[in-house]
């Protein structure tokens, strides 16, 4: 009995031996790293290192988007004696609800943030209230230097620093860069004895934008643009200038725009880039392709005359109209005078397939590839799917829906002699060591027309200037080549508004040589709607300021051609 008991005792102090040694082998080799890396919490930690988000400038290097110090708030809420008290005081420097505050003073952390970028005065206030617990850290804030120049262009990052909108969206991820990492070792009472530096990542800064913008087109086409909306009202409008030989873009302007610094009281419908992402019926500045297309396959030639019916024409089962009552004219002033009539008849001439072929070539129902957020496609139906009466409409810029960006490239083709190019926006991307990451070149989609049909194509639309229905764009200084518009506004209940119109005027200029294309659109416009009346004059200023801008600045592009 006695013996059974000391082997009793015996196996259960080698089972302990056991156990324990199990024990030990578990925590000290299986599962030894688990508390390596609590030990390594306890008394080192990784402080996570922002990287400077890269700057937006325009083509002169001019900034438009840049980074500002700013301050921002937090507190150690263990810290805060008083959470109620403090979040009333709180709440009158920094105008937030009281509620909210308190909330955040509440909790049961060593780190909670208050309000980030807040403005100097605001973070000087909330260290004069002398509350322990609350501190003051800096942070990189977005800061746009010219406020609204370029706002559909350039869009914005949020608080922490990512892109919402625009090319702060479409680049984000090279202007944001690479978080750094920077490790400590603190004491039983968490503070920081030393930085470990050998451990440390230096963040790498974010890259460069530079653009094809330049700052004093874009400042004048947005400031004719302010001064046509300020007088007829439209719901929206836009315009780009582009520049034809290589499709930079060297404007681009959107009515309403929006302050940057100030983006979140922007309506969305402010935000929204009307010149990429707008699809319309283009209405009679669609007949540069048609007129286009008939004079490169010889259907029609300028000085062939066009019986126009009176102003009254029955095809395809409907009645086409004329504003005005005209007998035969040349093919030239057919366009010249814009009418309806005659260039369906041409477009007859030429034929529904070949047609549907230019429309293609010219562009539409395809994206730019401009590389801006929003852009959209168009509207282009193939033939088997034209209705009868198609062919009394898509030649005249009805049942086709095209944005402003595809009609500015449209009318470079004729510009540049007969080339479609793809329109750019950024001209390159610099790293943080100042080294060009990429290029942006120009980049030709396709040949389109024949150089002898853009030279009649110009004659045609210097003739819409000089004698037809874009005199209001007629210029002293230079010779313009343009196109009106007016087309009536699709209801979306069915068939068209009576009294709503988009207004519409493209060209470039100087004919000899075109410096710039310009487009400007007005989306329902008031008092008056016609392109050659609302757009038209638009059209001109910008094209004479512009082009004795690059007058006077030969480094800014090739000025040859200007007289």
């Amino acid at each position: 009995m006695l013996r059974t008991r000391r082997y009793f005792v015996v196996l259960l102090i080698m089972s302990l031996f056991v156990s324990l040694f199990a024990r030990l082998f578990y925590l000290q080799i299986i599962i030894k790293d688990r508390f390596i890396a609590l030990a390594d919490g306890q008394h080192s930690s990784a402080h996570r290192i922002e990287p400077r988000r890269g700057g937006i400038f325009d083509g002169h290097m001019d900034p438009l988007a840049i980074n500002l110090d700013a301050p921002s708030i937090y507190c150690n809420s263990r810290e805060i004696a008083d959470p109620e008290g403090t979040a009333g005081i709180l709440a009158g420097i920094l105008e937030i609800d009281k509620d909210t505050l308190f909330e955040k003073l509440s909790r049961d952390k060593a780190f909670v943030w208050i309000e980030r970028k807040v403005a100097e005065e605001e973070a000087a206030a909330v260290v004069g209230t002398g509350v322990k617990g609350l501190y003051i850290v800096q942070e990189s804030r977005r800061n746009y230097p010219s406020g609204k120049l370029a706002s559909h262009v350039i869009g914005f990052a949020g608080t922490d620093n990512t892109g919402l909108e625009g090319l702060e969206l479409m680049f984000d991820g090279q202007l944001k860069g690479v978080p750094g990492e920077r490790r400590s070792l603190r004491d039983a009472r968490q503070r920081t004895v030393f930085y470990i530096e050998k451990e440390s990542v230096p963040p790498k800064n974010g890259s460069d934008i530079i653009l094809t913008i330049d700052s004093v087109i874009q400042f004048i086409a947005e400031e004719e643009l302010s001064v046509m909306a300020e007088k007829y009202r439209p719901e929206s409008a836009s315009v780009i200038v582009m520049e034809p030989d290589t499709g930079r873009i060297l404007a681009l302007a959107g009515y309403p725009d929006y302050d940057l610094n100030d983006h979140g009281r922007a309506p969305k419908e402010h935000i929204k880039n009307t010149a990429v992402a707008d699809m319309y019926e283009p209405g009679s500045v669609f007949k540069i392709v048609t007129a286009s297309a008939v004079i490169n396959e010889n259907a029609v030639g300028l000085d062939e005359e066009i019986y126009c019916e009176n102003g009254v024409y029955s095809v395809g089962g409907r009645i086409l109209h004329d504003v005005h009552k005209y007998g035969k004219l040349p093919f030239l002033e057919v366009i010249a005078k814009s009418s309806n009539i005659g260039t369906v008849k041409a477009a007859q001439k030429l034929g529904k397939k070949p047609l549907y072929d230019y429309i293609k070539r010219f562009g539409f129902g395809e994206l730019t590839g401009i590389g801006l957020p929003g852009e959209a496609s168009g509207i282009c139906r193939p033939p088997s799917k034209w209705s009868k009466s198609d062919m009394t409409t898509i030649p005249i810029g009805q049942g086709i829906a095209v944005t402003p960006i595809q009609l500015v490239s449209a009318v470079s083709v004729i510009a540049n002699g007969g080339y479609l190019m793809t329109p750019r926006i950024v001209d390159k991307i610099v790293n943080w060591e100042g080294d060009i990451s990429n290029e942006f070149r120009t980049d030709v989609k396709r040949r389109v027309l024949n150089s002898e049909t853009c030279d009649k194509m110009k004659d045609i639309m210097e003739a819409v200037i000089n004698d037809g229905t874009g005199k209001r764009a007629r210029s002293k200084k230079y010779r313009l080549c343009g196109k009106t518009g007016t087309a009536q506004m699709v209801d979306p209940a069915g068939g068209y508004y009576a009294d709503r119109y988009n207004s519409t005027f493209i060209g470039f200029g100087p004919k000899e040589k075109p410096l710039v294309s310009i487009i400007v659109t007005a989306k329902y416009p008031k008092k008056a709607h016609y392109g050659g009346t609302v757009a038209g004059p638009v059209f001109k200023n910008i094209a004479e300021r512009a082009l004795q801008y690059l007058a006077s600045n030969p480094g800014t592009a090739e000025t040859e051609g200007i007289q």
